[in-house]
């Protein structure tokens, strides 16, 4: 029954993914990519008092106050002295004329960092039922037999990438190290995520008024009511396919993550629609630090413009937010965005334009210069930019059928779009943001030539294409196998290899997929050396000093001024900012303080243990 159930939902998910236009995700945002808010819904900073008796006082008078104005208090985040409030745009303006209000602000919301999906309007996916793997042996490494999908060819190369399986020798991670997602859930009914799942924290419980169910008629508890699986579950996919690539555990099928020993903490902040209130992150990032969670990963985020007295009064929380979690020894890494812009100092964008789809009008281009990165930008935040496989080579000549779409394993020498470092690997993925303010780089995948859809950026590979058996293009991780209502991320099921019946895997990239990478190796680190938890700064830089020194990025820019049309068809690009051109990124700019290495990461915290035990 529950494999027939697994089946249906998967053809219904890759239904709704192939009326996507090409390969985004299905369902639009509120209004924008900056992040705009739920119309009564507010964030009110009160004035310290400096004494926290006090600020208790202050704090129900204040409550007493709103109330007797009309609106009504959804949430106290005490530690912030920042009230979530309920109430009309009258509310709204005499709580800004209050003595005790140092700022009211719109409770944004921010969104998934979107991945580039597969499916588009030329190539549909593929067909849902579950593909044959005919390959049964188990790979060692070192200490620890990694699960069956590691001796598929190719297609674990992120996790190879990093020297994972070499830090195994030494470290699988311990269970009292903790990561938190904070993300769309995870799937508990998963098995190869749910005996590593600590615990559950649904912040969406208390959404009023919830995101997806406003905005789209359908909450998580409506799809569990129908459906039958956990409300508080995953039923985007996004959250488990992160869950899965921290921490899916060793149990001789199916897949493993990169650190298989530390536990999970769902830190659930989004339903299915993937919007989150910035109440809602701000909760989260409490929660860790009061909780001893020790790393919390986070591919969430947005943009705002801190001109904006309100916007910047959001930053501000967030930058105290994340000063607090680190203050108590949790460190917050988060995905740097798909945008391909230069990132500054605090997060501000130094570029102009953004990654943007053929046919966009002027009237809908949005140019992010000047705006800031939410919440990777803000300091303190260890903010990750991706990197690619391998870059492949064009062809003089392409076989019928192989240039089709999404899934072009043929990319011919006369398309207008070229690759760039063909025949390299570890390039700065096409969409990945870059800048000054990257810490970390890390595999979060890319397209077979580096480029993008429209400009026959080719396959994601396995599985979706066998051309060159089982490699993956992007990355491979575990997904919900309740992940069905809007098709965002596709579900693939697998008989043979050593995969269990029934379960979902999928291949996806985004820097969202780069970011747990840095977040594993973190939980690595720490469980190599426990004297390490609980030091955010001394942690971070050993990560940082142990990572891969990578040169040679030929990745460049976005092009202004090339409006040509994709090649696979299409309309044109009036705004420009569609297509890469111009000098390379700068390698420190590509890749910041390089590529992260779980293996020497690892031994730099052995050693730190030995030198800390030598001291007097």
């Amino acid at each position: 029954m529950r494999t027939r159930l697994v089946r249906l939902l998967v053809i219904l998910a890759l239904m709704l993914s192939a009326m996507t236009s090409l390969g985004f995700t299905a369902a639009a945002p509120p209004a924008g990519s900056t992040g705009t808010g739920m119309p009564g819904r507010y964030l009110v900073a009160l004035k310290s008092t400096g004494d926290a008796r006090l600020m208790q006082t202050q704090v129900s008078e204040m409550q007493t106050r709103i109330a007797n104005m009309g609106g009504t208090v959804v949430q106290n985040l005490a530690p912030l002295n920042l009230l979530v409030v309920q109430g009309t745009d009258q509310v709204k303006q005499r709580l800004k004329a209050d003595p005790r209000v140092a700022g009211v602000a719109t409770d944004r919301i921010q969104r998934i960092v979107p991945p580039e999906m597969a499916q588009d309007r030329f190539s549909p996916p593929q067909a849902a039922e579950p593909i044959t793997v005919d390959l049964t042996d188990d790979v060692e490494g070192g200490r620890v037999t990694a699960d069956p999908a590691f001796d598929l060819s190719g297609l674990m190369w992120n996790i190879d990438r990093i020297e994972a399986p070499e830090a195994w020798d030494t470290t699988s991670g311990q269970p009292e190290v903790l990561v938190g997602v904070a993300d769309t859930g995870l799937d508990t009914t998963h098995v190869d995520l749910k005996d590593n799942i600590d615990s559950v924290v649904d912040f969406t419980q208390g959404e009023t008024p919830p995101i997806c169910g406003t905005l789209f008629g359908v909450s998580d508890q409506d799809l569990a009511t129908q459906f039958g699986g956990p409300a508080d579950g995953d039923w985007n996919g996004h959250g488990s396919w992160i869950g899965g690539n921290i921490a899916a555990v060793i149990n001789k099928q199916g897949v493993n993550g990169i650190a298989p020993n530390v536990k999970l903490v769902s830190l659930k902040i989004s339903q299915w629609c993937g919007y989150a209130y910035d109440s809602t992150i701000l909760s989260a990032f409490l929660y860790a630090a009061q909780n001893g969670i020790d790393v919390v990963n986070l591919s969430f985020g947005g943009y705002l413009d801190r001109s904006d007295p309100e916007q910047d009064m959001v930053y501000g929380q967030y930058a105290s937010a994340i000063e607090m979690a680190r203050s108590q020894g949790t460190i917050i890494v988060a995905a740097a965005g798909n945008e391909h812009v230069e990132i500054g100092e605090g997060g501000q964008v130094l570029s102009s334009g953004m990654l943007t789809t053929p046919g966009t009008a002027p009237d809908g281009f949005l140019d992010l210069k000047g705006m800031y990165e939410l919440p990777g930008g803000v300091p303190g935040v260890v903010d990750v930019g991706s990197t690619g496989n391998l870059v492949n080579e064009p062809s003089d000549e392409c076989a019928e059928g192989t240039t089709d779409g999404s899934v072009a394993t043929c990319k011919p020498e006369d398309d207008a779009h070229q690759p760039y470092g063909a025949g390299k690997e570890n390039q700065l993925a096409y969409y990945s943001n870059y800048g000054p303010r990257i810490d970390l780089v890390a595999p979060g995948g890319s397209r077979m030539f580096n480029l993008p859809l429209w400009d026959r950026g080719g396959t994601p590979g396995f599985p979706y294409t066998v051309a060159d058996d089982f490699t993956a293009w992007q990355t491979f991780s575990t997904t919900s196998n309740w992940a069905i209502y809007t098709g965002q991320i596709p579900c693939f099921l697998f008989i043979g290899g050593g995969f269990p019946e029934g379960q979902c895997y999928t291949t996806i990239q985004g820097t969202s997929m780069a970011t747990p990478h840095v977040a594993a190796v973190f939980a690595l680190a720490a469980s190599a050396n426990p004297d390490l938890r609980g030091d955010p700064d001394r942690l971070v830089e050993i990560v940082k000093d142990s990572a891969q020194q990578i040169t040679g990025n030929e990745t460049p820019p976005l092009d202004p001024s090339d409006t040509s049309p994709g090649d696979i068809g299409g309309p044109a690009c009036p705004t420009g900012y569609c297509h890469l051109g111009g000098d390379p990124i700068p390698d420190e700019d590509a890749y910041g303080a390089g590529l992260v290495d779980a293996a020497a990461a690892v031994e730099a915290a052995m050693d730190e243990s030995t030198v800390s035990q030598s001291r007097p």
